[in-house]
């Protein structure tokens, strides 16, 4: 039984705070019970499993709080003026919603339809969580890139050493470069090279959510107050420095080239937008940290050019049966959504809809297609897809009119990790981070004038 008297006595607003940093920093784990194990062409099927995850308790334990504040006054702490207010938000996310709701029921397995669903529900639900609750937003983000930094650590291990070890209870799987099926770079004399996961599914995991790590650490160490900013005597600017040199370090072990180039477009925006606004101390202190990051990056390419190489061309095997896979994935998407335009294939039934096209292949052949775009529109149909290009059209205007520009530039590298791969829409992590990190961008321009505050309260306080 729970004690009533107990929860009254607490400061509920203090424990909801705690919740959303433990999620901002537990974030990358993967740890998970599975609950049914997703079985298709005699091999397990990774998208129709069904897990708890130790998020998804974390989440739990904050819809409780959530529920229990509302509960004891009526009302929990939103903010005036959130962007989530905004009409056309609400039209066109409702839109988005409503269709996927919908596609459940024309869907082939109905009970995975409603599992991702929910999974959906979770990921808006932490949207609204951080662009409505009141807390420390400077916490969430260290918080965030405090996970994100661990996971970084555990790649650059992993490629240096090329080895991984398995926990359940850590959510990591063993890779060995010499099992098929793992992510390696192949080099013409037939050597292996284990790409850098961490704790993801697949090293472009890792490397999108290092793209946006690094993008909100330049954010921070932007700040005027970082500058001067000690513990001790130890400047607080060499400890995110540091940081920032082993999340590019392992975002180059990833040798993803999506997450490459998501990292390079977010940047080119920047520099372009702090050129044309002037704004000479952000200007010059990003030029800095470039000039640093692109120090790191001429030696490792030069430690590691022939991987590089070999990655960045198309001559190796593995690379150019990773070419035809993707353009193969399109192909099998002209022919599902030929006769699934209007209604989609239901969520998460993608695959199964593969499996009826291509029966009896290998469990490998029931990939989602390489696009999340693409994705949407095939499982949620034309109506849903129309919302969902809505939502993030909307999205983008409103960051770009408040200037919101690092909010901007995030959102640029999520379009292209979502043009290049399926992971933010496929899988449990993908769809968590993508809907945190919206909630993260949206609060961005409301508390960029706080950020510096936070960091003198930090200060006033050692």
């Amino acid at each position: 039984m729970i004690n009533v008297k107990f929860l009254n006595k607490i400061k509920i607003e203090k424990v909801i705070e705690n919740i959303i940093y433990a999620f901002a920093f537990f974030l990358p784990l993967q740890t998970r019970w599975i609950i049914k194990e997703g079985i298709l062409s005699g091999g397990v099927w990774e998208y129709g499993t069904y897990s708890l995850y130790y998020t998804d308790i974390i989440l739990i334990c904050l819809l409780i709080t959530v529920g229990w504040q509302f509960l004891k006054k009526r009302s929990v702490a939103i903010k005036a003026g959130s962007a989530i207010e905004n009409k056309y938000f609400i039209i066109f996310l409702g839109i988005f919603l409503l269709s996927s709701f919908f596609s459940i029921f024309v869907a082939t397995d109905k009970m995975l339809a409603g599992y991702i669903f929910l999974r959906l529900l979770s990921g808006v639900f932490i949207l609204w969580a951080i662009t409505s609750i009141e807390f420390n937003k400077l916490y969430l983000l260290l918080s965030f890139i405090s996970g994100a930094t661990l996971q970084a650590v555990l790649g650059i291990w992993q490629f240096l050493s090329q080895t991984s070890f398995g926990s359940k209870w850590l959510g990591l799987a063993l890779h060995n470069p010499f099992d098929l099926g793992v992510s390696v770079i192949e080099t013409l004399n037939g050597e292996r090279w284990l790409r850098a996961y961490g704790g993801m599914d697949h090293p472009n995991v890792l490397g999108g959510m290092l793209v946006i790590s690094l993008l909100l650490l330049l954010l921070l160490i932007a700040q005027k107050n970082i500058w001067k900013l000690e513990i001790g005597n130890f400047k607080l600017k060499y400890l995110l420095f540091t940081v920032y040199f082993l999340l590019l370090t392992s975002l180059f072990f990833t040798f993803s080239r999506g997450a490459w180039a998501a990292l390079l477009c977010g940047i080119i925006f920047l520099l372009t937008i702090f050129l044309i606004t002037k704004r000479l101390f952000l200007q010059k202190g990003l030029f800095m940290i470039l000039l640093s990051g692109g120090v790191l990056i001429f030696v490792l390419f030069n430690l590691y050019s022939d991987l590089t190489l070999t990655r960045l061309s198309k001559d190796t095997r593995l690379e150019i049966k990773s070419f035809e896979e993707r353009v193969d994935s399109y192909g099998d998407f002209k022919k599902i959504i030929k006769g699934n335009w209007l209604i989609g294939t239901g969520l998460g039934n993608y695959g199964l809809s593969l499996f009826n096209i291509y029966p009896g292949q290998s469990v490998w052949r029931y990939q989602p297609v390489h696009n999340v775009f693409l994705l949407v529109w095939g499982e949620i149909g034309v109506v849903g897809f129309l919302g969902w290009l809505g939502f993030l059209g909307w999205l983008g205007y409103h960051l770009f009119n408040k200037k919101n520009h690092y909010g901007t530039a995030i959102l640029m590298s999520l379009v292209i990790l979502m043009v290049s791969d399926h992971w933010p829409w496929s899988i449990h992590f993908g769809v968590l981070f993508f809907w945190f990190i919206l909630g993260v961008i949206l609060i961005l321009d409301q508390e960029k004038s706080k950020v510096s505050a936070y960091l003198q309260n930090i200060k006033n306080k050692l």
